[in-house]
């Protein structure tokens, strides 16, 4: 365990010492956390807090003067980050935003996304190293966290070094058990962001506590980071956008679509103020981005309009900023937008394509291999969990709110009107053909819909 003082680590960070963030990241994110869960107590939101936060903190990290005084600035931080998120108002930038205006790092140097998924794990081991039995924390701390081998630490206690190797092994047992949410022959993790597309991962997980599977699920803000985490195998399945999905399998990492995850979903909302000058898309490779290619030039808003990259939970702060006068996206943000009059909706997704497919369930080859039984429970209570949402329209808003804070009349609205649709969500690689033209350009060879798509766990 690193020991010098926040001082010199801030310091060194500072001055680009990649790894000095690094410690700085893990060392204060248990701190942070728990600020965050005092602040939204009873809330899911808390990680969320924490991310914004230590983005915050990356972004604003030189014109902190005092490096000492650290900890009470992050502080400050995250407990601002959680008030906002308790008052319903939504960040200013993502990632997206600070790689497009070229203010994040060389890839060479700390990636924020990277260093957060890193403190949690370190955070998440450390806590697992403080619940062991004494007779076991001690010997695991001695050779985890000081590097000491099995002989320095039996000389070192006195006692005998079979003796040492049997405690660490049951240790590592116990750790194993504990950590599997970070990767495990015997869990499922999936990733998803808070958006209706994606509703049914959040029902899943709130309606069948009772029941639990072997899985972990995880919110994320930015398309982004849940790309790369799915494309390292940080996670093993994401509910995520079809076209960024056929990509990660172009690229060359084995993704296998198993589910759709809803039908249609968005809407392009345009600024009151007449102005149509950047229009806001989810992502580069994005479904809305096909869907804009089937418009053809057919909407005078979008006449001479120039493109940003805006993530979801972006969209309503973009708008109010003037960052951007349009966004296409998924809903509820036009909804959001909508009830904040800071702009009308001008047509639905699926005014463009009716019953469209946007975001699927695409899981990683290997895991489909090894866990076929554990994939097809995971559907099954995927659409379980649809047939209540789909029948139940203020339960799926309950949920909706209680997932992502979005209130919940506005959740409500955008399932009622049926702006988004959960029926026939079985895969289908005729509705995958529209997203061709973005997989091929980034493959080699022709893209595969027979190998991608499967409609076999439905």
């Amino acid at each position: 365990m690193d020991t010098r003082p926040i001082g010199e680590l801030v310091r060194l960070a500072l001055a680009g010492e990649s790894e000095a963030w690094r410690t700085v990241a893990a060392r204060f994110y248990p701190f942070a956390l728990r600020i965050a869960r005092r602040g939204l107590s009873g809330s899911p939101l808390a990680e969320d807090a924490v991310q914004e936060a230590f983005l915050t903190v990356f972004r604003s990290l030189p014109s902190l003067r005092e490096p000492e005084a650290f900890p009470a600035w992050l502080a400050a931080i995250v407990r601002s980050h959680c008030t906002r998120l308790a008052q319903g108002r939504h960040p200013a930038e993502s990632l997206n935003d600070l790689e497009a205006q070229g203010r994040l790092p060389a890839p060479s140097a700390a990636d924020p996304a990277e260093d957060l998924h890193d403190a949690r794990l370190r955070a998440a081991f450390d806590r697992a190293v403080d619940s062991l039995p004494e007779h076991l924390r001690d010997i695991t701390r001695r050779h985890y966290g000081r590097s000491q081998t099995t002989g320095e630490i039996a000389a070192s206690l006195g006692i005998g070094e079979g003796t040492v190797k049997k405690r660490l092994h049951a240790a590592r047992d116990i750790l194993r058990e504990k950590l599997l949410a970070y990767g495990g022959e015997g869990i499922l993790r999936v990733g998803y962001m808070p958006v209706t597309d994606h509703l049914l991962a959040m029902a899943a997980q709130v309606l069948f506590r009772d029941r639990p599977l072997p899985l972990v699920q995880r919110r994320y803000l930015s398309w982004l980071a849940l790309s790369e985490d799915l494309r390292r195998g940080r996670v093993d399945a994401a509910f995520i956008m079809a076209p960024l999905a056929m990509r990660i399998e172009a690229e060359g990492t084995g993704l296998v679509h198993v589910l759709d995850a809803h039908h249609d979903g968005s809407s392009l909302s345009v600024s009151p103020q007449g102005r149509t000058r950047r229009l806001g898309l989810p992502a580069p490779h994005s479904t809305h981005q096909a869907l804009l290619g089937l418009l053809a030039g057919g909407r005078s808003e979008l006449a001479g309009m120039s493109r940003a990259v805006i993530n979801p939970s972006y969209v309503i702060s973009s708008m109010r900023s003037g960052k951007i006068d349009a966004f296409f996206c998924a809903e509820p943000w036009g909804a959001k937008c909508m009830q904040e009059k800071l702009g009308r909706t001008v047509l639905f997704s699926k005014d463009i394509l009716p019953g469209h497919t946007c975001c699927i369930l695409a899981v990683r080859r290997q895991f489909v291999r090894n866990h076929p039984d554990m994939v097809r429970d995971y559907v099954r209570r995927l659409l379980q969990a649809r047939d209540r949402v789909r029948d139940d329209p203020d339960l799926g808003a309950e949920v909706q709110a209680a997932c992502t804070g979005i209130p919940r009349d506005v959740a409500r609205d955008v399932l009622v009107r049926r702006i988004v649709t959960f029926d026939d969500l079985t895969p289908r690689a005729e509705r995958m053909r529209l997203f061709l033209p973005l997989a091929d350009r980034a493959g080699s060879a022709p893209f595969d819909l027979g190998r991608f798509v499967c409609p076999d766990f439905v």
